[in-house]
């Protein structure tokens, strides 16, 4: 499933924040060509960019290893395949790129998926929005799914984020930087 972020508006003037991304990607051969070419042309450029292929098997690891070998801020970590799919894999995938970045000094550190693209001035717009406001902790952009789907306002509240691009202040980051990686189970039947 391909989202596209929309975001509007541009960056407040002055020195806007260093910035990390990690992107957990599990078999997105189809779509992370496209959220790669939205990174690299971003007005702004992370510090690092890691991309966790999560025991990939379709050829998502070959796809970043080019890019990677273009662009030094781009780095790929590989874990090894699992057989389940879960959330938990993706916050396995999450923590071994934060160990890739944790050392680095940034001011933001942004959670992508692997299968969005968005306007090259989305991160600048984003960071700008840190820039304006000293306490902001967490920012995300609303999002249009298969180009048809327009995101639903009504789950929108101060308490919620979307979940395919959160970026976060270093400091909001650490304080609630323990993802637990429980598996969610899909119940089949009455309980």
């Amino acid at each position: 499933m391909k989202k596209k972020l929309s975001a509007t508006g541009g960056s407040e003037k002055g020195q806007l924040p260093a910035y990390v991304l990690i992107t957990p990607a599990r078999n997105e051969a189809a779509y992370i060509e496209l959220t790669m070419k939205s990174m690299i042309a971003q007005t702004v450029s992370p510090l690092k960019w890691v991309i966790v292929s999560d025991g990939s098997t379709d050829g998502t690891d070959s796809i970043v290893q080019n890019y990677a070998a273009q662009y030094k801020w781009i780095e790929l970590v590989r874990t090894p395949e699992r057989k389940e799919r879960h959330f938990a894999g993706k916050v396995y995938a999450f923590n071994a790129g934060y160990e890739r970045v944790k050392a680095l000094d940034y001011d933001i550190i942004g959670n992508v998926d692997a299968d969005i693209s968005f306007g090259n001035d989305h991160f600048e717009f984003l960071l700008g929005k840190f820039l304006a406001n000293p306490v902001l902790g967490v920012a995300g952009t609303a999002f249009i799914e298969d180009s048809s789907v327009a995101y639903d306002y009504e789950v929108v509240n101060i308490e919620h984020v979307s979940g395919q691009c959160q970026i976060f202040r270093r400091e909001c980051f650490e304080e609630i930087a323990d993802i637990f990686p429980l598996k969610v189970v899909e119940l089949t039947g009455p309980p």
